[in-house]
Parts: C-alpha cells; structure tokens; sequence
C-alpha cells in the first residue's frame, strides 16, 4: 500500500468535518443568519426548520439532504433549529451534519417563513419562497410534492 493512501483518506475525513480531524466543526456550520449559511444569490435553498428532540424531524433534515443530492438539484440545504447551542453542536457531531444550519433563537426566520410547527420546509429561490410543506399533508406526501417541485424547476 502506498504510503499516501492513509493521508488522502485522513484528508477526506477532515473535509467531512467528522470529530476528530481537522475539518469543519460544529462551530463553523453553526450560523446566526440565512446570509450566513447562504450568501444571497439567485441559487435554490432548501430550508428544514428541525427541533433536535424530535426523531421525525431528525428524518426529515436528512431525507431532505437525500432528496437533493439524488436529484443532482443545485439547491443548499440549510436546517433551521431554535435549540441550544452546545445541544445542536453535540447533535451535528453525532450525526455528523456538515450542512450549514442557522440557529434562529430568535425566531427570526420561524416568522418569516410562517413556521409554527417542526419539521416543515420551505424552498427559496434567491430569497423568494417558492414551496413551502402543505401541514395537512403526510410526510410521505409532503415529500412526493417537494420532489415534484424541485423537478419542475430544474428539469429541463
């Protein structure tokens, strides 16, 4: 074996930002504001407003992750959590979320966007919203949509 197989793949752990390497840490993919995680552009951004202790939305953040890298959209998506700080950076090492998510104490964007309950997401394009999750719909029908949604505004 060649000796630089080892460090190419300590070098793909830190860029994965896993515990223990030199790559992203939960700090850095802990941000205050969407501009923050997302600087404004005309790109589609797929916010997932999350609660940590809530095993269905869990499933969602990274369904929602799934459902885009599968599709090869070029959409960001960004979980939006109103948790504590040292309890979402002990959730993003666990689960080794390396995505950006805003921590919105505030609530800034839960009213913004109209989110009274999690999970729920709401896809921007720029800053516009352009989906956002039907509540009276099943998970799984919520999904169907999204995919639906995503499709139309990038298949071509």
């Amino acid at each position: 074996m060649s000796p630089g197989i080892p460090l190419l793949a300590v070098a793909a752990l830190a860029a994965a930002g896993l515990p223990g390497t030199s790559g992203p840490s939960a700090e850095t993919r802990i941000c205050a504001t969407l501009d923050e995680a997302v600087p404004p552009g005309p790109g589609g951004v797929l916010l997932v407003f999350f609660s940590i202790e809530c095993g269905v939305c869990y499933e969602e953040l990274f369904e929602s992750r799934y459902l885009v890298e599968k599709g090869g959209w070029p959409v960001a998506v960004v979980g939006v959590a109103l948790a504590l700080r040292d309890d979402l950076e002990a959730f993003l090492d666990k689960h080794a979320w390396t995505r950006p998510v805003v921590l919105d104490r505030r609530k800034t964007l839960f009213r913004q966007f109209g989110v009274d309950a999690v999970p729920d997401r709401v896809l921007l394009l720029g800053r516009e919203p352009v989906y956002r999750d039907d509540p009276r719909l099943g998970l799984e029908a919520r999904r169907k949509e999204l995919r639906r949604c995503l499709s139309r505004l990038y298949s071509r």
